[in-house]
């Protein structure tokens, strides 16, 4: 019997297959049906399966990790039986935690402060990848892993060194800001104070800051319908700059119409697409919005795509399976006794809330344009590998905790 949580395992491959299906139907099947009417070209062929090329390999290394973790036992078993595996064995045992941990901070750190320099080398006004001109390696799902280990052991410790704690964080918010990545500061910067009120506040008050936290998400949303008449607009005092975005997603939020030809042309198309859907879509490959919104179909707005062709009753499904997932890990969490084991759980339930809700969110303009990917379903390789191992090392928590936990 393996001792693995199945809620959160089928909810890892139902979300993972449905997002496949949805990317083959957002990117390839424009593309194939152009290749059949007036192109005939085998590489424009080839191109619409681009994005399996990459994403199958990394879906692969994930899923290896995943199950690496699940069947951990047995790979040790063979390994005790083999000299090279004991000696393997015997030196990875020497490994402390703390140890291994500082070190893939460190190495997170190089990375980021390569893709920092790659940007003024090249000249680049934003650079988010290791190899920059390229646009390949997305380091985002490495850098969210090794920060939700650092801050999990941190604050298990009986007396946490602040200083440390304090000073990665800079450094990682210091590197995010200059690539620029903004949202993926905010998620680290809402980790940190949400882990924060778990360790030194009772759950009690924890509940009524979730309350409060969703509340204001609420009263935002409501803002931005009632705007929609009013159609207010900021001044965007960082026109210009490598910030100057930040405020324009803000006024398309407020008003998404306001240019559709040019900023808030995905967001509208987004609209346009979610209201065809209706209650059941229009059907699997039949929505066409889709042809209108350009790289972002089966990305950040791939929520778009599900809305127009299965309709709000599939999205309700999708949100059903992502909560599922997000309260079992939240369960486990307050099961486990161990609080390095606990607080990672924590984090990787923050994780999975804050990037379904914002990816679905700003499909339907309930907040502002972010890019971030919906889990497990967007189009986004080098996060999704990193976010497949996030659940695998739960899976490894809950083997070594099962008595806890069940």
């Amino acid at each position: 019997m393996r001792y693995y949580d199945r809620i959160i395992h089928y909810s890892l491959w139902i979300l993972t297959l449905i997002g496949l299906v949805f990317i083959f139907s957002g990117y390839t099947v424009p593309r194939l049906i152009y290749y059949l009417t007036y192109s005939g070209d085998t590489a424009y062929l080839l191109q619409a399966f681009k994005p399996f090329f990459n994403l199958l390999p990394m879906l692969l290394i994930g899923f290896a990790f995943y199950y690496g973790f699940i069947y951990l036992d047995r790979i040790e078993f063979f390994l005790e039986r083999k000299p090279l595996g004991r000696k393997i064995l015997k030196k990875i045992s020497r490994i402390r935690l703390g140890k291994f941990i500082n070190i893939l901070v460190w190495i997170t750190i190089f990375l980021m402060t390569i893709v920092w320099l790659e940007k003024f080398i090249f000249h680049l006004k934003v650079n988010r990848w290791l190899l920059g001109p390229q646009k390949k390696i997305l380091i985002t799902g490495l850098t969210i892993l090794s920060y939700y280990l650092f801050l999990s052991y941190q604050f298990a410790k009986d007396k946490i060194n602040w200083q440390k704690v304090l000073g990665i964080s800079f450094i990682f918010l210091f590197l995010l800001l200059m690539q620029p990545d903004v949202g993926t500061s905010i998620l680290l910067i809402f980790s940190f104070v949400t882990l924060l009120f778990f360790r030194f506040f009772k759950l009690k008050k924890v509940v009524y800051s979730f309350y409060f936290l969703t509340s204001s998400i609420a009263v935002l949303s409501f803002f931005a319908i009632l705007n929609a008449n009013v159609k207010l607009q900021l001044p965007n005092p960082f026109e210009g700059t490598k910030f100057g975005h930040v405020i324009v997603r803000i006024n398309n939020w407020l008003d998404p119409f306001r240019d559709v030809t040019a900023s808030s042309y995905q967001l509208a198309n987004s609209l346009y697409a979610v209201h065809r859907g209706g209650i059941d879509g229009v059907g699997f490959g039949f929505g066409y919005r889709k042809l209108y919104m350009g790289p972002t179909v089966h990305t950040d707005f791939i929520f778009a795509t599900i809305g127009e062709e299965t309709g709000f009753i599939f999205a309700v499904f999708i949100f059903g399976v992502t909560l599922v997932l997000l309260l079992r890990l939240l369960v486990i969490s307050f099961r486990i006794s161990n609080l390095f084991e606990k607080f990672f759980i924590i984090l990787v339930a923050i994780e999975t809330f804050l990037l379904a809700f914002i990816n679905a969110g700003m499909a339907v303009n309930l907040i502002p344009s972010k890019g971030w990917p919906y889990p497990l379903i967007s189009y986004a390789p080098f996060y999704v590998v990193f976010y497949i191992i996030q659940l695998g090392i739960v899976q490894y928590f809950v083997q070594k905790r099962f008595y806890e936990v069940y």
